[in-house]
């Protein structure tokens, strides 16, 4: 079983939630990736900023972008795996939320990400029954989360 961990990029990042969006900018240059955290001072995950949210904002807002902080064009409600699980069920997290990144939780701290890109580059070799068994329908959902 290939697991987040082997495919994840490690030690991306962490964005503060007081960071400017030239500051944002700035470390999506240097990482190269499409997303990146926004994390506490002691490391939790707050939500997840997109690449594309913030050159959206310098398009539509021009020197007004300035003003923002990334917290402000954060996702608080951002799927995440941890680094021990399956690549199977990191699958599953992007279908359901079609989102093509994660963030990569171990503990409570962020120590990496992972995107649909690695999934697809390395190629594993993945357990289709176990892949079907990460998705839920909405009825199952209900189900579980009545009272």
């Amino acid at each position: 079983m290939t697991t987040v961990a082997h495919l994840m990029t490690p030690q991306v990042p962490h964005l503060s939630a007081h960071c400017t969006l030239q500051e944002a900018a700035r470390a999506f240059n240097q990482s190269g990736l499409g997303a990146l955290p926004l994390c506490d001072t002691g490391g939790k995950l707050l939500g997840v900023v997109t690449s594309h949210n913030i050159s959206r904002a310098f398009r539509s807002l021009g020197d007004l972008a300035n003003s923002l902080r990334a917290q402000h064009l954060m996702d608080p409600h951002a799927p995440r795996i941890r680094a021990h699980d399956s690549v199977e069920k990191a699958m599953a997290q992007m279908a359901i939320h079609q989102t093509q990144y994660l963030p990569v939780l171990d503990g409570t701290g962020v120590c990496g990400m992972l995107t649909s890109t690695q999934i697809g580059q390395a190629a594993p070799k993945v357990q289709v029954e176990e892949l079907v068994g990460h998705v839920k329908s909405p009825d199952d959902v209900a189900q579980t989360e009545a009272p």
